[in-house]
């Protein structure tokens, strides 16, 4: 008898468990996953066209409303009344860094306030349903970090003034937009909390000077901070890194013209490599020579390559017109579910794991365009490129960079490797232009090259005896106006011992 009622209470406690699991997995499987926009020009490009949606959900639900109908369009008119028009081709809306930073943060805290003062209305609960959905595809708190991030890696690696940022004067580039004061606020806020002590209150004395000049105050119950608030934290900013005693200084500072620089209260760090790359800081390359390549392959004979030698150690050349806008066009075609969230390597990049870009990788032996361009590496190189494609499309995003790196992971410290062999040598093919920021920069050998449309970079990551060399450790300045797309290959040295020729 003891043993029935066990078994029953048994049973009922695996009833429950699995109605439980099943339960969970229900909430799981409706619960959103999180989506990184910021990590690239396509992610953000959807994250506008959600933005229009939004936009428009918004304006229709304004157009029933008979009471705050004013706000409501002022946070509308903030946004299509700039020069880009709200149906502009998202693309080219995302490729300006003040629209991207601008979209990121509406949509990450105005969006939500929005939602809750127009709940208010009861009888209007369809467009407030509607506008619910696309709030729910915004973007998370580390979204919001990433874009903060990318703001701060363009005003850091560039030294740019605040006020020429948030004036839309970037590296020399006039770019026709503003940034908001909520804009200037959330930059502020985050150089506060990186450290970042003259910056952030640079950023707050900005936000004041633009809150002062503001005309229209419907806005202001919802994302216009109190100028009190924003006069303590700049003196919070101050005393940070300054003194007590000259607190006066610092009052006085408040009511400077914002375009003159605040006083540093610290030593400047010194330059690193990167830095100096990024801004255009490295002696003139050597002249060396430009020709058409006809002599790797016999199908180079009958169509030659223009070939620029850019540097003989390490050895890198650029190989100009290699890759047809139709391909490109065919290659850039995707959405971002079609890419994966890129990282930093463990291998090769030493520091914290961060987020960088979003990427595509072909590991199986690719379709026709990938066998095709492999081929086509084949003929620049003269190597053996196997029958696996191993293509890598990237898209870098607001602000994206790729820290100092490299690509061969050095197998004496990693005898893991040793079967495979170590990367000998990288293809590097630009998708698109860059007209600023961007650049492919190898700090050791003080070498920058800005990516060209159709251009391809190659180079050898190994010596000839097959020693890692550290002059082609490379890196990826942060992307400031456009559109990076890069494709990429390595290949592996063990697969060309018989085919690599030995270089001096």
């Amino acid at each position: 008898m003891f043993l029935r009622s066990f078994n029953i209470v048994l049973l009922s406690f695996i009833f429950i468990l699995l109605t439980t699991l099943s339960e969970t997995e229900e909430i799981e499987e409706d619960k959103p996953k999180e989506v990184i926009y910021s990590n690239s020009i396509r992610a953000l490009s959807e994250l506008r066209e959600i933005e229009n949606s939004y936009l428009e959900h918004l304006a229709s639900y304004v157009s029933s409303l008979s009471q705050k109908v004013e706000n409501l369009r002022t946070f509308i008119d903030s946004v299509t009344g700039s020069n880009l028009n709200s149906k502009t081709d998202p693309i080219q809306y995302v490729s300006n860094p003040l629209n991207s930073f601008g979209l990121v943060r509406r949509a990450h805290e105005d969006w939500p306030k929005f939602i809750a003062y127009t709940k208010i209305f009861k009888n209007l609960t369809v467009e407030n349903e509607e506008l619910q959905k696309l709030v729910n595809r915004t973007p998370s708190a580390d979204d919001m970090r990433e874009a903060l991030l990318g703001m701060h890696r363009i005003e850091h690696f560039y030294d740019l003034k605040s006020s020429d940022m948030a004036n839309g004067l970037l590296a020399g580039g006039q770019l026709g937009t503003r940034m908001t004061v909520p804009d200037c606020v959330a930059l502020a806020d985050f150089m506060y909390n990186q450290s970042e002590f003259r910056r952030s209150a640079e950023w707050y004395r900005l936000a004041l000077s633009a809150l002062n000049e503001l005309q229209n105050s419907t806005a202001s119950p919802f994302h216009i901070p109190n100028p009190d608030d924003l006069r303590k934290k700049f003196i919070m900013s101050r005393l940070q890194e300054g003194s007590i005693n000259n607190l006066s200084d610092y009052l006085m500072e408040l009511t400077q013209d914002r375009e003159i620089p605040l006083i540093h209260l610290r030593p400047n760090p010194t330059l690193t490599a990167i830095e100096r790359g990024c801004r255009g800081e490295f002696p003139p390359g050597p002249q060396l020579v430009c020709r058409y390549n006809s002599t790797t392959t016999p199908f180079m004979r009958i169509a030659p390559l223009k070939e620029e030698e850019i540097s003989r150690n390490p050895l890198i050349w650029l190989y100009h017109d290699v890759i047809y806008d139709s391909e490109i066009a065919q290659l850039t075609n995707m959405t971002r579910k079609e890419m994966t969230q890129g990282t930093t390597n463990n291998y090769t990049t030493s520091g914290q794991v961060s987020r960088l870009f979003h990427v595509k990788v072909t590991d199986d032996d690719g379709g026709k365009l990938d066998k095709t361009l492999v081929n086509r590496m084949a003929d620049i190189s003269g190597l053996d490129v196997g029958n696996s494609t191993s293509l890598a499309r990237i898209n870098y995003g607001l602000g994206s960079y790729f820290p100092e790196h490299s690509d061969y992971v050095d197998i004496k410290n990693h005898p893991e490797f040793t079967e495979e062999g170590d990367r000998l040598m990288t293809f590097l093919f630009y998708l698109t232009d860059v007209p600023v920021g961007g650049s492919t920069i190898f700090p050791a050998a003080e070498l920058a090259i800005q990516p060209k449309k159709g251009s391809a970079l190659f180079w050898y990551n190994l010596h000839n005896d097959g020693e890692p060399n550290p002059l082609t450790r490379h890196a990826v300045c942060p992307m400031i106006m456009g559109n990076r797309w890069v494709l990429v290959k390595s290949m592996l040295n063990y697969e060309q011992m018989f085919t690599k020729p030995c270089y001096k």
